[in-house]
């Protein structure tokens, strides 16, 4: 899925997609040389994504 990359660090990057989802990926996972506003293409079926579904309550 084509993503451009909106803000990065020395360890991670953030991708806004074309469907106008962002994730939060490691920068290892990024192709040599990327800079902010450089438009990629991240295949997420190979990637690790976890998530969350589970609602914590921390004021009980």
């Amino acid at each position: 899925m084509l993503g451009k990359i909106l803000d990065m660090n020395k360890t991670d990057a953030f991708i806004i997609f074309e469907n106008g989802t962002t994730m939060d990926l490691c920068t290892s996972h990024l192709p040599p040389n990327c800079k902010v506003g450089d438009t990629i293409n991240i295949d997420l079926s190979f990637s690790n994504i976890v998530t969350n579904d589970k609602l914590n309550n921390f004021f009980i």
